[in-house]
């Protein structure tokens, strides 16, 4: 999948736009977040009955109580990506990879491209109903740390090393118990970000710390 990413990013696949090569192409960093609302029509068989106002969406927008539209979301992840990859980060979302939806779900894309990625970065901006912060991240973590080794409190759990190449990067109004679990239990990195520049700086800060520690410290290079 890592091999597949990478050559995918540069060229047009399916939906996907072609993106500029990078200078760090083997660096990957993911950036997630509830961009796209999940169809429930696409993975239900053809004569599957349901009650559509039953079933929740993949990313909840409550315009009421949230800042962005969904296509705000995106933007704010596209102006992110890049600016990371004028950093020569090679960072991409689900979207640019290009694999079709009956080819491997959503979930099971982002789980995929996690474990492949030098870095994991979860976008989490004020969005009202945070549904999808708590699927998408949870799944990804849950991954890297399966339930039967999340036994006892949280403070006694020993996160694998994985864990350290996640962030969460929140804006200051976001609320969720997810993302309280995500430091206390699995170890992972969370900040707070304001606009698009401090969040992309945040980010190269971050991958700038991996990549460091991969070469210098104790992390071993994502193959």
């Amino acid at each position: 999948m890592r091999q597949r990413i990478i050559d995918n990013l540069t060229r047009t696949v399916g939906d996907s736009d072609a993106l500029v090569p990078v200078h760090r192409e083997q660096f990957l960093v993911y950036l997630m977040g509830p961009y796209r609302t999940f169809d429930i029509e696409r993975v239900l068989p053809d004569d599957t009955e349901y009650d559509p106002d039953a079933v929740p969406s993949f990313a909840t927008w409550n315009e009421s109580t949230g800042e962005y539209t969904e296509s705000d979301v995106l933007r704010l992840l596209r102006e992110t990506r890049d600016c990371l990859r004028e950093r020569a980060f090679n960072a991409f979302l689900a979207i640019d990879v290009g694999i079709d939806l009956e080819e491997m779900d959503a979930a099971t894309q982002s789980i995929e491209f996690a474990r492949s990625s030098n870095v994991v970065v979860f976008v989490a901006p004020h969005v009202g109903d945070n549904l999808g912060v708590g699927i998408e991240i949870g799944s990804v973590l849950e991954d890297i740390l399966p339930t039967d080794r999340m036994q006892g409190d949280a403070p006694t759990v020993e996160p694998p090393t994985r864990s350290n190449r996640v962030m969460v990067a929140a804006e200051p109004s976001v609320r969720s118990a997810m993302l309280g679990a995500v430091h206390t239990r699995w170890d992972a990195s969370v900040r707070t970000f304001t606009d698009v520049e401090d969040l992309c700086g945040l980010c190269a800060q971050f991958c700038t710390h991996i990549q460091n520690e991969e070469i210098y410290g104790e992390l071993d290079r994502v193959e």
